[in-house]
């Protein structure tokens, strides 16, 4: 469900990044390789946008 979850949005956004500012625990980290596995774009922690602040 998440992979087919993280495909339609790559399918409907091309080039969006998006933040959900939750940071991710290392548990989390196999799950989210399994997820983008085959999605187009794929999926990739990313820094905090400089815009955002996390305090």
């Amino acid at each position: 469900m998440a992979s087919a979850g993280l495909a339609a949005l790559r399918a409907d956004h091309p080039g969006l990044s998006w933040h959900t500012l939750g940071g991710h625990a290392r548990s989390s980290q196999p799950f989210w390789a399994a997820v983008s596995t085959d999605v187009p774009g794929g999926y990739e922690q990313r820094d905090v946008c400089p815009h955002v602040t996390t305090g």
